[in-house]
């Protein structure tokens, strides 16, 4: 599938399962049911690609009939006198628009990946600035069932948030550390390190740096930080056991807190605007327990996993497709001689003036031969004086011809990635010696391989020798 493809295939599944998602969450159901969901939806978003490396791949039927196969004429397997030139280096191209897209999207990950490291210095600088206290949090970690108590630091602004690896602290800014919410607070980073959000909290997050060109996923993101916080809420509630200080704590936390700049932690106020009424409503509210949910999420899993295994299959599959587009990332062969070109030439036999539909390659007999694109094998089969023919589905209306091979290393219906190996070059038709015979044919019309853009026939190919 080309890259343009995969973003509008990436585009419509994340706005399939983040609407699937929201339809189930309007029957209102409780935090940890409503985090299950969204995480569930974010692993789905990634379910096509990754099901694509393991499920097989469509293979495309297309009727490619060969044509009436001319006999092939003689080549010259021998040496002909002189060296040879070397073929003449391409010019300048404009990249394809796969090739811009590839690039747009490895330069976003690369702004992702670069903010995120930035957002790691200011951690590091502001967590230099914290001061140790000796409040003592003992009796909270126990009850919250905390094998090691953390440190509390506390630092001059922002929101409380909870960070370390080895040495695991919560920070708490010097405006709470003293007031009445204080505990709620502490108690409140304690449950987040008990769920184990200081590793899960980065991986659910990462859903929307991959995915950063879907603004469907960037909404997944935001519904993971509400939902985590949402948990966490009613836990930390059920354990100092008052809902309206809990409240209380959480707004003037909001009223204090300022997050000058980003910090990859989870912060106590999320910094979306209208989070806090949220969360507020769902401590403050009782909800009815929503009715038939198991079986609406169990009918959601049973239409997307399907869903998701089929466009796996696609993705992988698809590469020859209707309508593809062809992208050439290896040479044919690691090394050439060019013994016939394609258009008319004179038949050595007959004299006649005939039209070579392809182009002729010699080489020592038994070397590889190379998938010059994605693509999928039509045909694998002896076929008269092309010998050993593989004929390939490169994309679009294009196909590949691999004539003359001593052996297939490839079978009708599989899917070949460029690279991989199609067959060794021999002599298994008509043929004076060792060569690759190779046909370009766009809408059942050949055209010259040396004129295909991208297509490179050899990383070294040498053309024959100048007359005198």
């Amino acid at each position: 599938m080309s890259p343009l493809g995969l973003v509008l295939l990436a585009l419509g599944w994340s706005a399939a399962v983040w609407a699937g998602a929201s339809l189930i969450c309007r029957k209102q159901p409780p935090p940890k049911v409503a985090q299950a969901i969204w995480r569930g939806t974010a692993l789905a978003l990634a379910a096509p690609f990754a099901a694509s490396l393991v499920v097989p791949g469509f293979s495309a039927d297309i009727a490619a009939p060969l044509a009436e196969l001319p006999l092939l004429e003689p080549v010259m397997a021998a040496p002909q006198q002189g060296t040879g030139a070397a073929a003449p280096a391409a010019g300048l191209r404009m990249p394809d628009i796969g090739t811009l897209i590839l690039a747009v999207i490895a330069a976003g990950w690369a702004v992702r990946f670069l903010l995120w490291g930035i957002s790691q210095v200011r951690l590091q600088r502001l967590k230099a600035r914290a001061m140790h206290t000796r409040r003592p949090i003992g009796h909270w970690a126990e009850a919250v069932g905390l094998a090691r108590t953390p440190h509390v630091q506390v630092i001059p602004r922002g929101a409380p948030f909870l960070a370390g690896i080895l040495k695991r602290s919560v920070y708490v800014p010097a405006a709470l550390i003293n007031g009445a919410g204080a505990s709620e607070v502490i108690v409140h980073e304690l449950v987040h390190l008990k769920r184990g959000d200081l590793i899960a909290r980065p991986l659910e997050r990462i859903v929307a740096d991959i995915f950063w060109f879907s603004p469907f996923a960037w909404w997944i993101r935001g519904q993971l930080d509400f939902w985590r916080e949402a948990v966490v809420d009613e836990d930390t509630v059920e354990l100092t056991g008052d809902r309206i200080a809990y409240a209380r704590t959480l707004t003037s936390a909001a009223r204090v807190s300022r997050d000058e700049a980003v910090l990859p932690v989870a912060a106590f106020i999320l910094r979306k605007k209208g989070t806090l009424k949220m969360r507020l409503n769902e401590l403050l509210t009782e909800k009815p327990r929503p009715r038939r949910l198991g079986l609406v999420m169990a009918l959601a899993l049973a239409c997307a996993a399907p869903l998701a295994i089929a466009q796996g299959m696609l993705i992988k599959g698809a590469a020859a497709a209707p309508g593809a587009a062809i992208t050439y990332s290896h040479a044919v062969l690691d090394k050439a001689r060019l013994t016939s070109a394609f258009g008319p030439r004179k038949h050595p036999i007959t004299g006649e003036m005939k039209t070579h539909n392809g182009v002729d390659l010699a080489d020592a007999a038994g070397v590889a031969v190379y998938a010059p694109s994605a693509g999928v094998i039509t045909s694998a089969t002896k076929k008269g004086a092309y010998g050993n023919l593989v004929e390939m589905q490169a994309g679009g209306d294009t196909v590949l011809r691999f004539a003359q091979l001593k052996s297939m290393k490839v079978k009708a219906g599989e899917t070949v990635k460029p690279g991989d190996v199609i067959g060794t070059l021999g002599e298994s038709g008509q043929a004076t010696g060792p060569h690759l015979h190779l046909e370009v044919l766009r809408g059942g019309v050949a055209v010259d391989p040396q004129a295909e853009e991208g297509l490179v026939l050899a990383d070294d190919l040498k053309l024959p020798a100048a007359n005198p």
